[in-house]
């Protein structure tokens, strides 16, 4: 018997019945889940970041800035009163030197009276009055041994003449890329501890860096050992840049040269050094690098062969290399192309600041390269700082939770090998930024973003590192569309990338932070002191 057909009109009427069924239960009150079953419910399914507006980001920054000057001046000298005595006159004068370096713009050395502290000065140091000198967002989150190690390098920086060179490797992916965040920091350093130079630098660099203008001859290859890896190269030679260079001995009739000019937009320290440090990894006997300066030539030098590592020092002579005689370095080989993996521009003394970029990296690629040389390297310059900033690369391809703790064990792995390679550093580990990504017709925070920053800061902590949280001093989860919106903007369209002003804005957050440290550890070393005299 054939079925009796069904109206359209009673269709059409069951599903409208249906579809409003559903939308009320969408709309069900949050109370009704204890007792219908735990569905989501329409605010849910469309539920939308909590973005900042402009404004909001605006008042966080200058909140963060509010204590630059009077509010730190007076926490300085609430701090310092504890350690002034009506018996010595010398108490008085420690307390005025302290409270005002603090509020000092940069330029100002800050050494005052602590420059003349005993080495054996404690290494630890009162962080009680932190929260009374910066915001929340921006202090330093870390372990005893973690601090214990900060301090260790604020000995160095104590130290008067501060030489050898005190070297900071600040290692990143495409958001320091073209020395930004970097170039703020050495030049805002290199104010306060002397030092002179951008520190090394890539010697075929494809993305242009405002730390210097650079060139070089046919016949050049580069590789790396992020972003796209050469699956020829079998070696893992690839040293402290995650990278090296090598020419073809006939791509040209001349000498294979790399010059160096001043950049017209650099720092004015980035113009100056004494210092030449040359980074190889396998050298061929009977080769030699010819150093040319301002056109002349200066220097040659027999390399000595080596199958994994060596690096030179070439000592300019005094003040040759300044801001208004510096027109042009030149790098020439002769014989077969030895591995070049840096060309350093330093000085004897204060401190070197390194930008290394690493387009595309995830930070966890370290472990894969050559231990020896990379070891070799950091060592061959007198380290004491390193500071990691990645997380960006790896947030878009993040699925779950699983993944993202994988990637956390797997940075702990490399923070326990620069442990290992340069042991009693402090490592300071520069989280990621606000990421957004496209969703309907907004642009949203990426779902497992704020999960890795939390298990990101876990694990750095765990490792006796300190972790540095970009994510919150931008005003966390929804901030960079703010930032992409400010006038003029903080962050570029693509919501992912600094603009050069809101790197310049990070960078002088994180100094912000380091320096309250450095005067919370100065004000320490003067109460002791004042506790040692008799």
């Amino acid at each position: 018997m054939k079925p009796k057909e069904q109206p359209v009109a009673h269709s059409i009427a069951f599903l409208a019945a249906l579809a409003a069924v559903i939308f009320l239960f969408l709309l069900r009150p949050d109370s009704l889940r204890t007792v219908i079953w735990e569905f989501p419910n329409w605010t849910d399914i469309f539920e939308e970041d909590s973005t900042l507006s402009v404004d909001q980001v605006q008042a966080l920054l200058a909140n963060y800035h509010s204590s630059d000057s009077s509010a730190v001046e007076e926490g300085m000298q609430s701090l310092n009163s504890t350690s002034t005595t009506d018996t010595t006159g010398s108490s008085d004068t420690t307390s005025t030197a302290l409270g005002s370096s603090m509020a000092a713009e940069p330029g100002t050395e800050t050494i005052s009276i602590i420059a003349s502290a005993p080495k054996s000065a404690s290494t630890n140091y009162d962080r009680s009055a932190a929260l009374n000198l910066l915001h929340p967002d921006l202090m330093f989150n870390g372990n005893d041994e973690s601090f214990r190690r900060l301090s260790m390098f604020f000995s160095k920086l104590n130290e008067p003449q501060r030489s050898p060179s005190l070297h900071v490797f600040h290692f990143g992916d495409s958001q320091i890329e073209g020395d930004r965040i970097t170039g703020d920091l050495r030049s805002r350093w290199q104010d306060t501890w002397g030092g002179k130079g951008p520190g090394f630098l890539s010697p075929l660099q494809p993305i242009p860096s405002l730390a210097m203008k650079q060139k070089w001859s046919e016949g050049w290859n580069r590789y790396t050992r992020f972003g796209k890896v050469d699956s020829t190269i079998k070696h893992k030679r690839y040293g402290i840049m995650a990278a090296f260079s090598e020419y073809s001995i006939d791509a040209d009739s001349t000498k294979p040269w790399i010059e160096f000019k001043p950049h017209p937009r650099s720092y004015q320290t980035n113009r100056e050094f004494n210092q030449i440090q040359l980074a190889f990894g396998r050298t061929p006997a009977e080769s030699e690098a010819i150093i040319e300066l301002n056109g002349q030539p200066f220097k040659t030098i027999l390399l000595e062969e080596d199958s994994v590592s060596s690096f030179y020092v070439v000592q300019l002579p005094k003040d040759s290399m300044n801001r208004s005689t510096f027109q042009s370095l030149k790098l020439k080989f002769k014989g077969e192309s030895p591995e070049l993996n840096a060309i350093g521009f330093g000085s004897r003394s204060g401190i070197s600041v390194h930008n290394i970029a690493m387009r595309g990296s995830s930070g966890t690629l370290f472990r894969q390269l050559n231990r020896q040389q990379l070891k070799s390297q950091l060592n061959a310059v007198r380290t004491e700082l390193v500071m990691l900033q990645y997380g960006g690369n790896a947030v878009p391809y993040m699925k779950d939770s699983s993944a993202v703790r994988r990637y956390g064990d797997w940075f702990a792995s490399q923070i326990r090998l620069f442990h290992s390679l340069v042991p009693n550093i402090p490592i300071v580990v520069i989280g990621p930024s606000d990421m957004a990504t496209r969703t309907g017709t907004r642009m949203q925070t990426y779902p497992m973003l704020e999960y890795l920053v939390d298990v990101l800061k876990t694990t750095t902590i765990s490792s006796n590192a300190l972790y540095w949280d970009v994510f919150r001093v931008m005003g966390g989860r929804g901030s960079m569309a703010a930032w992409v919106s400010s006038t003029p903007p903080l962050a570029s369209s693509d919501h992912v990338h600094f603009t050069p002003k809101g790197a310049r804005e990070i960078a002088q957050l994180f100094d912000k932070s380091l320096q309250t440290e450095w005067a919370l550890w100065q004000a320490s070393q003067a109460d002791q002191i004042l506790t040692d005299q008799p």
